[in-house]
């Protein structure tokens, strides 16, 4: 072994290993995504996940806009801005329709980037400007979970109603109560005119007779007498 190396080589197998060490202990991996919501920082619980997830699910469904957030409390880059692009490229989210909202804290303060792919950006304009504006003031006040929340009002305010969207409760409702009142009446009058006596106003029978060897159905009334053929 000492004949393989040279002696030149053999002092620098201590610098690589060391510089090795260094890079492993001193610098902090960027985190993996955990699905499309990250929660590293801990800020949800298991009802939380759950609502931030049919959330995400729901704007996947709407617009074919996938949505990823992460959370944390650890950031090994100099600010949150290198530290959104960083996660932005190494969880290779620049494809198709995507969206990247990042949550940060910072010592005792919170702070939120959000990140969009080439394909929101063709459509949309450079929008993460204005959502980090609309989730500032949660955001500021720590309160994480309804930042997200917010996120997804703003992104629908953002995007757009969707083609496949369902007519809102105040525009079909009244609609519905017209055509049900009219049905209503025309079957309350349908039954007056034929099963209601109008001489005495009670319910009126039916049977069948034979007139001139054809059946014929009769609706009489018991009490005074009244008929009608059919």
């Amino acid at each position: 072994m000492r004949t393989l190396f040279a002696h030149p080589l053999r002092r620098l197998i201590p610098l690589v290993l060391l510089s090795l060490a260094v890079s492993v202990i001193g610098g902090a991996p960027l985190p993996r995504p955990i699905g499309q919501l990250s929660d590293y920082g801990n800020v949800l619980d298991r009802h939380g996940r759950e609502r931030i997830s049919s959330l995400i699910d729901d704007v996947r469904d709407r617009y074919a806009v996938d949505v990823y957030i992460l959370a944390s409390w650890e950031n090994p880059l100099s600010d949150i801005d290198a530290y959104a692009d960083a996660v932005f490229d190494y969880w290779e989210l620049n494809r198709g329709k995507t969206i990247l909202a990042v949550f940060l804290r910072t010592g005792g303060s919170w702070e939120v980037r959000i990140r969009g792919s080439d394909g929101i950006h063709a459509g949309h304009g450079r929008l993460e400007e204005g959502l980090e504006t609309g989730l500032a003031d949660l955001v500021s006040h720590r309160r994480i979970e309804e930042a997200m929340i917010a996120l997804f009002d703003d992104l629908e305010r953002t995007l757009g109603p969707s083609g496949g969207e369902i007519p809102s409760p105040s525009a079909s409702h009244p609609l519905t109560i017209v055509g049900l009142v009219i049905a209503g009446a025309a079957g309350i009058g349908w039954l007056i005119h034929r099963r209601i006596c109008p001489r005495c106003g009670r319910f009126l029978r039916t049977t069948v007779v034979l007139d001139q060897g054809r059946e014929r159905r009769v609706y009489y009334c018991r009490r005074c007498r009244f008929r009608r053929y059919r």
